[in-house]
């Protein structure tokens, strides 16, 4: 590892542990933020961008049209991904039946075998929704998701509505779905 990769990866740890530490303590909650449609609301088409399932197929958000959907990105080596993922499952069951489903992002979080393993051995849980794998460098460049969790709301017409960094609670996430289902 070079001198610049081992700088990079202390800043970024260092402030993923910072917003780690600030969010259990209640310094720092989830914020929103990005391009609005001049009422305040984010108003920017998500991108139809492919990623592979935990199944093994192709999947994109092209195909959840028509729905709302709950894009949470997250890693199985993030501490509030952890924390926050049985809030989703909940949400999941909410929102499906009104047209609307959770995707989880997760990112460098290993093969498919190991993200199954993490929700059995690490959550005790089946997953309630389709996940998803891809990169941090994927999550930044079409979703300028810096910093996990990250949570988009996107509506049935494929556009990002509302972006939230940090964990996100169950309450927090219906309350601000309502106005899309």
């Amino acid at each position: 590892m070079t001198l610049k990769q081992a700088a990079f990866v202390l800043i970024a740890g260092l402030i993923l542990a910072g917003a780690y530490v600030g969010s259990s303590l209640g310094w720092v909650s989830p914020t929103s933020g990005g391009f609005t449609d001049g009422a305040g609301s984010l108003a920017l088409p998500a991108p139809d961008v492919e990623f592979r399932t935990v199944e093994g197929s192709e999947a994109s958000l092209a195909e959840y049209r028509g729905q709302v959907v709950l894009l949470n990105i997250w890693g199985t080596w993030c501490p509030p991904c952890i924390r926050e993922i049985p809030h989703l499952v909940e949400v999941q069951d909410v929102i499906e039946p009104l047209g609307g489903t959770v995707i989880g992002l997760a990112v460098d979080s290993g093969s498919s075998e190991d993200i199954h393993a993490f929700w059995a051995d690490r959550l005790e849980l089946e997953p309630a929704y389709p996940l998803w794998m891809g990169t941090n460098r994927e999550a930044r460049r079409h979703f300028d998701a810096f910093g996990l969790p990250n949570t988009l709301i996107i509506d049935r017409d494929g556009v990002i509505r509302e972006r939230f960094l940090g964990l996100v609670t169950r309450d927090l996430l219906l309350s601000e779905l309502e106005p899309y289902l």
